[in-house]
């Protein structure tokens, strides 16, 4: 199978194959309080390998992205995942992970939802721009998800997946220039560099979800202060 006269790797196409047509519903909550900040959210993370330390994390992580997976790490809860896409809805995601359990493919579904951030030493006017900076991310990544599914069914070509990464990444440049240093600072700068790899020579759907996970990394661990 090919798009734009490139050849989709095992992983692509079965993400393909299954989601055809994805409608993103997103439930959010959101509010804050003196000393925390309550923004809620679900990701539902296809998984390779799960590892208990980086190092066997990254051996595996090549494979998957040479797969067309996305192979991005994912820390969590003391565990390391090799994640292949991320996705909104249970059932998407366990679709996938059954598509690629049939090509003999070891996967699981990790579902990770955000809820209460501690904030120390807090303030109205932070934890304000805190929420705002959560929800940002939140639709960036939609964004690269629906980007990479758009890939995926050959409606976006290089010019139309650049064009979104520039995008991402002209927001996350304007979020900086809020959060020039706090807790956020770093994480953003991050971002800004996964777009700069992700632009860089040919854009594949793989690219675009794992920067999508990368910004749901940001909204997953970031430290609130």
């Amino acid at each position: 199978m090919r798009i734009a006269g490139k050849k989709i790797s095992p992983f692509i196409i079965s993400v393909a194959a299954v989601v055809i047509v994805t409608t993103i519903i997103l439930a959010i909550t959101f509010s804050c309080s003196a000393n925390s900040l309550t923004f809620k959210t679900t990701f539902y993370f296809v998984c390779y390998r799960t590892e208990d330390n980086v190092v066997s994390a990254s051996s595996v992580s090549g494979a998957v992205s040479s797969y067309g997976g996305a192979g991005y790490i994912l820390e969590y809860d003391d565990n390391f995942y090799v994640t292949v896409a991320c996705y909104y809805d249970d059932g998407n995601a366990k679709s996938v992970c059954e598509s690629l359990k049939q090509r003999d493919v070891n996967c699981e579904v990790i579902e990770i939802t955000t809820e209460e951030y501690a904030v120390a030493n807090a303030s109205n006017a932070n934890n304000k721009l805190y929420l705002g900076n959560l929800n940002t991310l939140q639709s960036l990544t939609t964004l690269a998800y629906g980007c990479a599914n758009a890939m995926d069914l050959g409606e976006y070509g290089q010019t139309q997946a650049k064009s979104v990464i520039s995008n991402i990444q002209n927001t996350l440049k304007g979020l900086l220039t809020s959060n020039a240093d706090n807790c956020f600072s770093g994480e953003i700068r991050r971002l800004i560099a996964e777009c700069t790899d992700a632009s860089e020579g040919y854009v594949y759907s793989k690219d675009l979800r794992r920067l999508q996970i990368a910004i749901a990394d940001a909204i997953i661990n970031v430290k609130l202060y």
